[in-house]
């Protein structure tokens, strides 16, 4: 049995991937496999049929019987059948205990890819595999799931992945990403980078909405409806654009409207924001980030990863940043506690 891609995470992103990577690899290399890795009551979540849909299309049936669903790496794993491409897309708080669990998965010629929000969470991943290829891979989208097998995309957005200085990983993979595009360039459009680092800091940017949402606990949608909530993240983008700039990083342009001028939109008036808004980025009305699911669940944020990197950054330059100080304790004071419940944007900006 042939493995071209293991997918570690059955999360969300994880299973938004696999819907698709199974449909591709089976046109690629009909006898190929998919295998991924995941805890054992999301098996049910990967049967021969998957569902995707997304705020602008309809739901489509995905062909996924190619794939197989393990939990123990370790009864799969075997050296004649290393993955080509082995894909993280666990949370970054998870990123250390991965890295030792799948070390039976990684052979002298696999590529692993770092899926992960937040700023450096991939050094672990290059540390323990130096001998491997380790590229960084952004997904700009949030991905939610509406029922069992069922994987709605968002929010828009181009996947993309970091551009490999060397190595013959464009023979193996480059076709991947060819047929992903032109089969489904609408849902999952792709795209190569190679000015990673600062893509990364763009999207962290646009990532600091993901605290205030968790905190408003409502609606993406609704939460940037609220004036309030807008100036709150419109403060902690200033500072960090700030650190950006102490670093020496111009940030790319990721959305419709420049890195710099965004802090201004989110405080027009909401009649205004809406409409310029629109013109952004398309979002689902339901949509919830991803850390506002992760302490609906009880599960440990993203947030050193994100507000810290702003954070400890602007400590390390000299910068201030204490509105991402006051956002950071706050998702660290609700991890803690007992029960969900939500901030108002006016506590948050005494």
């Amino acid at each position: 049995m042939h493995v071209e891609h293991a997918i570690v995470g059955a999360g969300l992103i994880g299973g938004y991937l696999a819907a698709h990577l199974a449909d591709i690899t089976m046109r690629l290399h009909p006898d190929a496999r998919v295998l991924v890795v995941g805890r054992a009551y999301a098996k049910s979540q990967f049967s021969t049929q998957m569902t995707i849909s997304d705020f602008a299309t309809p739901p489509h049936i995905r062909d996924t019987r190619n794939i197989d669903f393990v939990s123990d790496i370790n009864a799969w794993a075997s050296p004649e059948r290393y993955p080509n491409v082995v894909w993280l897309t666990v949370k970054c708080t998870a990123i250390e205990q991965v890295v030792a669990d799948i070390t039976p998965l990684i052979g002298p010629h696999t590529v692993i890819v770092c899926c992960q929000n937040g700023i450096g969470s991939d050094a672990v991943v290059r540390q323990a595999f130096a001998n491997n290829l380790v590229l960084r891979c952004m997904f700009p989208f949030n991905v939610v799931q509406l029922k069992g097998g069922h994987f709605h995309r968002g929010s828009s957005g181009i996947v993309m992945f970091e551009q490999p200085l060397q190595g013959d990983f464009h023979h193996r993979f480059t076709p991947v990403i060819d047929a992903l595009n032109a089969q489904y360039g609408s849902v999952f459009p792709c795209a190569w980078n190679a000015q990673m680092d600062a893509l990364l800091w763009a999207k962290c940017q646009v990532n600091l909405t993901n605290s205030v949402n968790a905190l408003a606990n409502l609606s993406l949608k609704d939460t940037l409806l609220d004036k309030g909530y807008r100036k709150i993240i419109a403060l902690m983008m200033q500072e960090h654009l700030a650190v950006c700039k102490a670093q020496g990083i111009t940030l790319p342009k990721i959305t419709k409207v420049d890195a710099k001028f965004i802090p201004t939109v989110l405080t027009l008036p909401n009649w205004l924001f809406s409409r310029v808004a629109k013109s952004m980025v398309d979002i689902d009305p339901h949509a919830k980030l991803s850390m506002w699911w992760d302490l609906e669940q009880g599960r440990a944020t993203e947030i050193d990863y994100i507000n810290g990197a702003t954070i400890n950054a602007g400590q390390r330059l000299g910068v201030a940043t204490p509105m991402n100080n006051k956002v950071f304790a706050s998702i660290k004071t609700l991890e803690q506690a007992p029960a969900r419940y939500a901030i108002s944007a006016q506590d948050l900006l005494k």
